[in-house]
């Protein structure tokens, strides 16, 4: 009796809940099993920017000399004057004394060498008389004799006329006044002259050491151009367009140096590119020239040799293409739009990132709401309310 007292007692409970069930979704009637729009998840979107004309390529690389040499000694002396510059980050025009050996020797050299000549002079002189006095002997044979003295032009009859002996004296003034001329440049080499427009990086040497030929005395770069190797990632290789064309044009290219002084910029030239991938990075350098750079503008500081700089190379020309924020991509190259309510997937073909700034085709319209931040946990589909702004 009192299982069958449960037992319905039971089955009252549950009619009971099904009922109440029932009559609570006879009171919602046809509402909508959704979330209301004011729980919706809040997206922050962007509306991609069109632009059509040149890409620009964004690269970074350290500034470097056009031209760097070795200044070494080429004939042996001590040194006995140096220029007051000659000191490291010294600056020399092109053609200035740096530093002058000891000349002594060289220009006693110079003066034995010089009477060398006068006596070579002289010698030729005599010889040159002596063949002059074998003609005139001839002449007066003929004329006493009546008989035409016939020398021929075997080595016999040159001799009798003192050719050779003039051709030797000719010869012998010849290497006296080479020995003349390699005593002068020897006299030349004891002064080091800047060889273009620079400032010394490294010395070795200085007032009162002993050097000799081929002993390096400085290192030293010059300041009238500078060049920037720009490595160029793989997919950005092809928006360099001509550049890649062997004797292509210069193009324009911009130089940015950022520091907590403010930032700075100069004009230069996207000069060459390596033509060939490098093997350990898989990038292509792109060489950029930049003349004048120690040139100063106002507060504008020059471009130091070593400054780490940022470059931004001018592109092929495109017809088409969007830009937007950087943070929108994701991993998968792909961006999250809203339409109709809800987050779909887009995928876009990436050209460039510049640092802030992504440049993209495909996929879009400039009508697409693009979602620049998201809730914590997304699925595609799912509905989301854009953010008033």
């Amino acid at each position: 009796m009192k299982r069958r007292t449960w037992i319905l007692l039971g089955a009252g409970i549950a009619i009971l809940a099904i009922g109440t069930v029932w009559l609570q979704m006879q009171q919602r009637g046809g509402e909508s099993d959704e979330l209301p729009e004011r729980v919706l998840p809040v997206v922050a979107t962007v509306m991609p920017s069109p632009d059509s004309g040149r890409v620009t390529v964004y690269g970074t690389g350290a500034v470097r000399p056009l031209r760097e040499v070795t200044l070494a000694a080429e004939v042996a002396g001590r040194i006995v004057w140096v220029a007051e510059q000659f000191v490291t980050g010294g600056s020399f025009r092109a053609g200035d004394v740096i530093l002058r050996l000891d000349s002594t020797d060289y220009v006693n050299a110079i003066t034995v060498a010089r009477a060398e000549v006068t006596q070579r002079q002289l010698d030729l002189l005599r010889a040159t008389e002596e063949v002059a006095v074998s003609m005139e002997d001839r002449v007066s044979l003929q004329q006493r004799t009546g008989v035409e003295v016939q020398i021929d032009s075997t080595e016999l009859g040159s001799l009798l006329l003192r050719e050779p002996q003039r051709n030797a004296a000719a010869a012998m003034l010849r290497s006296a006044q080479a020995r003349l001329s390699d005593a002068e440049a020897r006299l030349d080499r004891t002064r080091i002259n800047a060889p273009f427009n620079g400032r010394v990086r490294s010395k070795n040497a200085d007032l009162g050491q002993f050097v000799g030929p081929g002993y390096v005395v400085a290192s030293y770069y010059g300041t009238d151009a500078v060049e920037v190797d720009v490595p160029i990632a793989g997919r950005d290789v092809g928006l360099l367009g001509d550049l890649l064309t062997p004797g292509a044009r210069p193009t324009h290219a911009r130089i940015i140096v950022r520091s907590a002084g403010g930032s700075h910029e100069w004009e230069g030239i996207v000069h060459r590119t390596e033509g060939a991938l490098t093997e350990a990075t898989r990038t292509l350098n792109a060489v950029v020239r930049v003349h004048r750079p120690y040139e100063q503008r106002g507060a504008r500081p020059p471009l130091l040799v070593g400054t780490y700089v940022g470059v931004y190379l001018e592109g092929r020309h495109l017809d088409h293409y969007f830009k937007l924020p950087r943070r929108v991509l994701r991993e998968s190259s792909a961006v999250w739009v809203v339409q109709n309510g809800r987050l779909i997937s887009q995928s876009v073909e990436v050209l460039q990132e510049v640092e802030d700034t992504l440049f993209v085709t495909g996929g879009l319209t400039s009508a697409d709401s693009v979602v620049t931040s998201l809730p914590e946990a997304v699925v595609e589909g799912m509905r989301v309310r854009i953010q008033d702004n």
